[in-house]
């Protein structure tokens, strides 16, 4: 008996503050340097609604779009120059699309286009995103998963293993950019946000000591319980706003009042309010 052949149901942003639409498209045919993927599990971040609504133009979206970055799901057909990954096996998607022959066009599949001529060119081939059962995605961005430790041994899914996406984000602050080192000292501030509170947990797990700012006691109380581990390798700061004030709370509670080596600052786009950044830069050691 000969399967069916798959279906691909696809939503689509036609006109931003309209609702999706669903469709149904064709399934991605494979060519040399792609792999189509059928997707598992993928990250939605908390402003979605301002990106289907037009009301985030940095991400400068070109419409139509099925719109939202792939992440985590199975191959299901990959080019002849495919090695290494086989039909079935479980990879995480990485969504930054860079060009092959310009490292500086980059774009974010289904999510940021950019804006210069070549991210517009690069967004007509790679635009569709995972708001669709199947995707066509480079073959250099797709990462293998070790599914038999972490989803046989670790018990995790694909549902858990999507929020790769968001640490990698607050990896590369934390480990690409800011290089951080094993018990050299970091602020980070505001810390109670999705991409800074991950910042904490991988600033932790690399071996470094964490001061985590905040105006909410018990918000930065909760996210000390929830994370556990050393006490005295994370400790928080409860800001006043007074400037003088909150410059003694956190060099005191440097290790030693030595100061730090890292501020990391988080504060959302549009805030009015510098809270963080002057206090926490004077206690840098350099």
């Amino acid at each position: 008996m000969v399967s069916p052949a798959p279906t691909n149901f696809a939503m689509r942003l036609t006109a931003f503050g309209a609702p999706l639409t669903k469709v149904e498209l064709p399934v991605p045919e494979a060519s040399a340097g792609t792999v189509v993927v059928r997707n598992l599990a993928t990250s939605l971040t908390s402003y979605m609604h301002l990106i289907l609504d037009g009301k985030l133009p940095q991400h400068n979206l070109q419409l139509p779009v099925i719109p939202n970055p792939p992440c985590v799901g199975r191959i299901h057909s990959m080019g002849p120059d495919a090695v290494r990954l086989k039909s079935g096996v479980l990879v995480y998607i990485q969504p930054m699309v860079q060009a092959r022959d310009d490292p500086y066009t980059k774009i974010v599949q289904g999510h940021i286009c950019g804006t210069s001529d070549g991210a517009y060119r690069l967004w007509e081939e790679w635009k569709e995103g995972a708001f669709q059962q199947y995707t066509r995605v480079p073959l250099e961005n797709c990462i293998l998963l070790n599914e038999d430790r972490l989803c046989g041994e670790l018990g995790y899914s694909p549902a858990v293993l999507q929020s790769i996406a968001n640490y990698a984000v607050s990896a590369g602050a934390i480990i690409e950019a800011a290089k951080l080192k094993p018990a050299e000292t970091i602020i980070i501030g505001p810390s109670s946000g999705m991409f800074s509170g991950l910042a904490v947990e991988i600033a932790l797990a690399v071996g470094g000591n964490v001061i985590a700012l905040g105006r909410s006691e018990s918000k930065l109380a909760a996210m000390k319980q929830r994370i556990g581990g050393d006490p005295g390798r994370l400790k928080y700061v409860v800001i006043t706003g007074d400037d003088e004030t909150d410059y003694g709370a956190i060099m005191q509670a440097t290790p030693g009042g030595a100061g730090a080596e890292v501020y990391n600052d988080w504060t959302p786009e549009g805030n009015t309010g510098a809270f963080y950044l002057s206090a926490a830069s004077r206690t840098l050691k350099r």
